[in-house]
């Protein structure tokens, strides 16, 4: 069986500005929910505050993941709106405390693939070098943000990049992480051991390597919700890596990951191994 750890903040979104309607988030944990519903060994490593700690634990015993949750104060909390346009808005109102290589459990066993989930700038660098020897994926997400003072996230540039593309296998992004800017992927890519990937939602993903793309196509789907879609990808490529599949077919496999996660809301549409090989063979 596959051992897979999924590292990075569980997020507490809500959506009231009274905090009344909220529910457990964040790339870590829709990461962990995927590969342990293809039939992963999965453990999830996060921060999580004591008033969203019980609700995790519960959520990761219904999903068959092993949680090591490390203390927070707070969780981090981002707040979902809309503008006058229609346009979601994202607003941080409180960040947990990062994650480092000394937080790590040191009986953790040697995993196959590590999905690093970054959400809010929380995975400090000597963590890249703790898992050699497995796939490791990054979602970049959370490195190609930034909040100003009154907690309003927008996009920002990857300031240095080169620890953490040369430590990793792949590097997944979506169109709107990139915001516009078609010159960072194969930029990227020209400078890293790491492959550029770049989801583009329902179309598939593109893949970077050495300068040169290729595109990778998606699966026919009616989108419900692409919460999650990304993280669901990160999730397949780094089983597939581990499975020692060739690139470009660990990239239609993670497509196919993902285009069960727009199906449905949440976790609540994520399919086993035998669903996705059969959306792959047919």
């Amino acid at each position: 069986m596959t051992r897979v750890i999924a590292i990075g903040h569980t997020a507490r979104d809500e959506f009231a500005e009274d905090g009344q309607s909220w529910r457990l988030g964040g790339t870590a944990l829709y990461a962990a929910a995927a590969t342990a519903r293809l039939g992963a060994e999965t453990t999830l490593i996060t921060r999580v505050g004591e008033a969203e700690r019980g609700a995790l634990e519960d959520r990761c015993r219904e999903l068959n993941i092993s949680l090591v949750a490390l203390r927070g104060i707070v969780s981090t909390t981002f707040v979902f709106g809309a503008d006058a346009t229609g346009h979601r808005t994202l607003r941080l109102r409180a960040r947990a405390r990062g994650i480092a290589a000394s937080d790590l459990p040191p009986a953790l066993a040697q995993p196959d693939a590590v999905v690093f989930g970054s959400i809010a700038h929380e995975l400090g660098d000597s963590l890249y070098a703790s898992f050699r020897g497995a796939a490791r994926v990054v979602a970049a997400q959370g490195y190609l943000r930034q909040w100003d003072a009154d907690g309003s996230v927008r996009p920002r540039t990857w300031s240095d990049p080169r620890l953490v593309l040369a430590e990793v296998d792949a590097v997944v992004v979506s169109e709107e992480d990139l915001a516009g800017d078609d010159d960072l992927a194969p930029a990227w890519s020209r400078v890293a051991k790491a492959a550029i990937v770049v989801t583009l939602a329902e179309r598939g993903a593109r893949l970077w390597r050495e300068g040169a793309a290729e595109d990778v196509p998606g699966f026919p789907v009616l989108v419900v919700d692409q919460t999650g879609a990304g993280d669901a990808f990160a999730a397949g490529l780094a089983v597939a890596l581990a499975e020692r599949r060739p690139l470009r077919d660990a990239v239609r496999f993670a497509n196919a990951v993902a285009s069960f996660a727009v199906e449905g809301r949440s976790t609540s549409t994520l399919a086993d191994r035998a669903t996705v090989d059969q959306r792959l063979g047919g």
